[in-house]
C-alpha cells in the first residue's frame, strides 16, 4: 500500500489537526506500549513497526506536509468536522491506598475548519387539541407552528398531526411546497376531548417514517399540556423503537399538569429533549430555538467511549452543557445525540483513581466517535490519560473553567436529592437543600430562580407541598445552568 493511502493520523491515534507536540506525544506513549522489549501484555514488533513508520512522516513536518498534500491530491480529505478541548483537574496524584477523585472536563465543538451544509428537516409537529388547550395555549401554538412552516425550506419535509382521544393527519408529511394548504390546515385545528398521546405519537411516526433516510433529519415535535393514562408504557416502547430508527422526539410541556417524569423519559428515549413551557407565549420562542437548531446539525450519533485500566473507574458522568443532564453508559459507551455547527457539546466525567505506586500510570482512554453528514462518514478522536502519582502531595488550584462547572453541577444535582427526600417523606431534609439550593442560585446572580426555591422551601416548612409549577421551574432551571 502506498504511504499516502495509510491512515497515519489513525495509527496514532491523533486528529489531522494535531500540532507537532500532541504527535510528539502520543508516539511516546505508543512506543512504550507496544515496544518489543517493554514487558507489556499488548508488546508487538509488527503495530511497534507500524507506529515507528507513522511518527517517521508525521514527526517531521517538511514529510507531513508532503504527505498531507499527497492525500489531498487523491482525494483523501483531510478536513475533520469535530475537535475537543480536554480539561483535567490535576496534574499529579499522590501516591496513596485509598480513592481520589480526578474530574475530567470534554469540549466537543466544531473544529472550524469544515463549511457546514445543512442537512434537510423530516419534521412532525404533533399537537395536543384536548379541552384543556382551548383558548390561548391552542392559539400560541399554532401561531408556532405557523411560524415554523415559514422558516422551512422546500427541501424539508414536514407534517402535522392533532390528537386528543384520537388522532388526525391535519397535513400528511410532504416537502414543503404548498405552504398556503398547511397554514389552513393548522387554522382549522380546534380543542375538544381527551388526552392520549399514544395516538398522536404513533400517528407522528408513521409520517416521519414515510421521509426517514440517512440524508435528512428525521425528528417529532410533541406539545401538550396535560398527562396520558394508561398507555404510558406503550409510548416509551414506540420512542425505544423510533430512537434504534434514528428518529429523535422532543417534548414542549405546557403548563404544569403534564407529567415532566414520563415526558422526560420519553424524550430521553431518542435523544431528544423536553422543555417547560411556563406561559403560552413562550411557546413560540422556544419552539422557535428548537427548530433552528435542527438545521444545524454538523453529527450524528456521537458517542464517548471510555476504556479504564484497573486504576480507575467512572463514578458519575454528566452532559454539562447544553442543557445539564446525568448520563448513563452502556458498557462504557456514552450516547450524546447530534452535535450542532456552532455549538459546543461539555460532558464532565468523576473518575475515581486507586494507586499506590509512584511513577506515571495510565488511567483510561476516552474515544470519540461521531457520523458526519456533509462528508458521509465516520470521525473518531482519541484521547489517552496518564497522570505522574508522586510520594508527597501536591497542591494545585482547580482550573476556573472546571470550577465554574462543577458549581452548577452542584446545583443539579442538589435538586436531584430534594425530590428524592420528598419521595421518601424527608421533608425537613427537601426544605434544607431547596434553601440551599437558593443561596448558591444567589452567589450566581439566578435571582429568580432563587425566589422560586425560597418560595418552595416556605411552602414545606408550614407543612404543604410543593407547587406543580416550583417544582417544574426549578427542576427545568437547574437544568438550563449549562446554558448560561
Amino acid at each position: 500500500m502506498r504511504e499516502e493511502e495509510k491512515d497515519l493520523y489513525a495509527v496514532l491515534g491523533v486528529s489531522p489537526l494535531a500540532t507537532q507536540e500532541e504527535i510528539r506525544h502520543a508516539y511516546r506513549k505508543l512506543v512504550r506500549r507496544f515496544h518489543p522489549d517493554s514487558g507489556s501484555e499488548e508488546a508487538s514488533a509488527e503495530r511497534f513497526q507500524e507506529v515507528q513508520e507513522a511518527y517517521r512522516v508525521l514527526g517531521d513536518l517538511a514529510r507531513r506536509q508532503a504527505y498531507d498534500r499527497r492525500r489531498a491530491e487523491r482525494g483523501k480529505d483531510l478536513n475533520v468536522a469535530l475537535a475537543w478541548d480536554i480539561l483535567v483537574s490535576r496534574q499529579q496524584l499522590q501516591a496513596l491506598p485509598e480513592e481520589q477523585m480526578l474530574y475530567l472536563l470534554v469540549d466537543l465543538k466544531p473544529s472550524g475548519k469544515t463549511a457546514f451544509k445543512r442537512v434537510p428537516l423530516n419534521l412532525c409537529l404533533v399537537i395536543d387539541q384536548s379541552t384543556s388547550m382551548d383558548g390561548d395555549r391552542l392559539d400560541h401554538v399554532k401561531a408556532a407552528a405557523h411560524q415554523i412552516v415559514d422558516e422551512l425550506t422546500k427541501e424539508d419535509m414536514v407534517g402535522v398531526v392533532a390528537f386528543n382521544d384520537r388522532a388526525t393527519v391535519m397535513y400528511p408529511s410532504q416537502p414543503l411546497t404548498d405552504p398556503l394548504r398547511i397554514h389552513a390546515r393548522i387554522s382549522s385545528i380546534w380543542a375538544s376531548g381527551g388526552t392520549e398521546i399514544l395516538k398522536g405519537l404513533q400517528a407522528g411516526l408513521e409520517e416521519i417514517r414515510r421521509h426517514h433516510r440517512k440524508d435528512t433529519l428525521s425528528h417529532l415535535i410533541l406539545l401538550t399540556d396535560g398527562r396520558t393514562y394508561g398507555d404510558e408504557e406503550q409510548c416509551l416502547a414506540e420512542a425505544r423503537r423510533a430512537g434504534l430508527e434514528g428518529i429523535e422526539i422532543s417534548v414542549l410541556g405546557i403548563g404544569e399538569d403534564w407529567n415532566d417524569a414520563f415526558l422526560d423519559q420519553l424524550a430521553r428515549q431518542t435523544g431528544g429533549t423536553s422543555s417547560y413551557i411556563a406561559y403560552p407565549q413562550q411557546v413560540r420562542g422556544v419552539m422557535r430555538e428548537l427548530v433552528q437548531r435542527l438545521t444545524m446539525l454538523l453529527a450524528r450519533d456521537v458517542t464517548l467511549t471510555v476504556r479504564t485500566t484497573e486504576r480507575a473507574w467512572v463514578e458519575n458522568c454528566f452532559r454539562s452543557a447544553p442543557p445539564i443532564e446525568r448520563l448513563t453508559s452502556e458498557g462504557g459507551v456514552y450516547h450524546l445525540g447530534n452535535l450542532l455547527a456552532g455549538k459546543a457539546t461539555q460532558v464532565l466525567f468523576e473518575i475515581v483513581v486507586r494507586e499506590s505506586r509512584p511513577g506515571l500510570h495510565p488511567l483510561l482512554q476516552l474515544e470519540m466517535s461521531a457520523h458526519i453528514p456533509t462528508f458521509n462518514r465516520q470521525e473518531r478522536l482519541i484521547f489517552d490519560l496518564e497522570r505522574e502519582f508522586v510520594p508527597e502531595a501536591v497542591e494545585e488550584p482547580v482550573p476556573p473553567a472546571l470550577v465554574n462547572v462543577l458549581s452548577r453541577l452542584t446545583i443539579f444535582r442538589m435538586q436531584e436529592q430534594v425530590w428524592k427526600a420528598l419521595d421518601t417523606g424527608q421533608i425537613e431534609d427537601a426544605r434544607r437543600r431547596l434553601e440551599t439550593i437558593a443561596t448558591r442560585l444567589l452567589d450566581m446572580g439566578e435571582a429568580e430562580l432563587a425566589h422560586v426555591a425560597l418560595l418552595e422551601a416556605s411552602r414545606i416548612a408550614q407543612g404543604g407541598q410543593m407547587s406543580s409549577k416550583g417544582q417544574k421551574t426549578i427542576r427545568y432551571g437547574t437544568r438550563g445552568l449549562g446554558l448560561r
